[in-house]
């Protein structure tokens, strides 16, 4: 008997979810937490999968300058493509025009005309350092680790090479645990999926307002376009690569994002299906653990087009440049969010909360956010993936970067 591969156990899941959670309703919320806990499992495990992936990389010599240049250089071309599809959808099609709120008196909003200025200085130290989250902390901490071994690498390797040997081993050996445990519990995230697709069709059901479906749309088409468009630009003119190819490795990964809503979750997946694409550990690293913190683009568009919903929703107008400023404080945001479930809607609080907008508005989007947030898990993998290829292109650091043409579009 063929085994059902891990994608279908996904999508079975979820379809099964879906006739039980509307039929029992919120009899079945309790499962909701055997989702929270098994992803709760992986993301635990993953904090040190990050540490052990960098710090490996450093003893490695995997990490280098202009691998870091051109993370940064792709990451910001893909945030710039995601903020202008995220504008332009909001201001093309007015999603907000469809729902409208009442804006509470005592906001910024009504109490200052000089909206700009009053944003421009909404944005405090306080709020800045919640951005600072855990898998931010980690990262930090990783780096510091790695750069002072890499430094001292030359002067170990002279005069205490056991020691460098015994802090390289336990590197690689944590890693290859880590890596061990998370596939032994990503047995269990089908299950994991029905539990969460039960809560959320008994907790919202399926019906949607006509104001929401158009943010709905506003959202997902915005995804779609970046991935199709921006994503798919990279992968075939500067990674080199056929895309009949890409989507077959990216499959289970992005289908599992998509599942637990969870990119951090999905990052054994990530690394797998790279190594799969024969990128390099160093471009591998860089993109999905270094970089996890600034390939957000699926977070970063649907940030700016719910802002802008719910700006547009209270009949509030904004200029472009007021605009731009969200956009702004979007990306802001963005830096430093951890990869887990709901991420979206922490850091959109900071959004608002910065703004002058109230967060009471939030309630509003959550009803089919359950959707939307695994479309934003699903986008920021695909972008992991997308980056690690275009930067190892650039940096000749591939397995596949010394074949001929040929070869590498086959």
């Amino acid at each position: 008997m063929k085994k059902i591969s891990p994608t279908a156990q996904t999508g079975i899941a979820m379809l099964i979810g879906i006739p039980i959670g509307l039929f029992f309703g919120q009899d079945l919320l309790f499962l909701g937490k055997v989702s929270q806990a098994l992803v709760y499992l992986i993301k635990t495990l993953s904090m040190p999968l990050l540490f052990f992936a960098i710090t490996d990389g450093f003893l490695k010599a995997e990490f280098k300058g202009k691998g870091f240049l051109s993370l940064l250089l792709v990451s910001g071309i893909n945030a710039t493509c995601a903020v202008s599809i995220a504008l332009l959808i909001s201001n093309i099609f007015q999603p907000g025009q469809w729902l409208k709120l009442s804006l509470p008196a005592s906001s910024a909003f009504s109490q200052n005309d000089n909206w700009l200025e009053t944003f421009s200085q909404k944005l405090s130290i306080s709020e800045l350092s919640q951005m600072l989250t855990g898998t931010t902390l980690v990262i930090l901490v990783s780096l510091g680790v790695g750069l002072t071994l890499f430094t001292l690498q030359r002067t170990l390797l002279r005069e205490r090479p056991d020691f460098f040997e015994k802090i390289s081993h336990f590197s690689s050996l944590g890693l290859k645990t880590i890596f061990q445990l998370v596939d032994w519990i990503v047995l269990f995230l089908p299950l994991a999926v029905f539990c969460a697709v039960v809560k959320a069709i008994g907790t919202s059901g399926i019906s949607v307002a006509g104001g929401l479906l158009a943010y709905f749309l506003a959202c997902s088409a915005g995804m779609i376009l970046h991935i199709v468009f921006c994503y798919q630009t990279w992968l075939r003119f500067f990674g080199k690569i056929r895309l009949k190819r890409f989507w077959k490795e990216a499959e289970e990964p992005a289908a599992y994002a998509f599942g637990i809503n969870s990119s951090l979750a999905t990052l054994p997946h990530t690394l797998k299906a790279l190594d799969r694409l024969q990128v390099s550990n160093a471009s591998s690293r860089l993109s999905a653990c270094i970089g996890t913190n600034f390939n957000n683009d699926g977070i970063l568009l649907y940030e700016v087009v719910a802002t802008l919903f719910l700006i547009q929703a209270y009949g509030i107008s904004l200029s472009v440049s007021a605009q731009i400023l969200v956009a702004f404080i979007s990306i802001i945001a963005c830096i430093g969010v951890a990869g887990i479930p709901e991420a979206g809607i922490i850091s959109l609080t900071i959004v608002l909360s910065s703004i002058g907008l109230p967060a009471e508005a939030i309630p509003f989007l959550l009803t089919i956010d359950w959707v939307l947030a695994r479309m934003r898990s699903f986008t920021n993998v695909l972008g992991d993936i997308t980056v690690a290829v275009t930067i190892d292109r650039i940096t000749h650091q591939g397995r596949f970067s010394s074949r001929s043409e040929t070869t590498i579009l086959d």
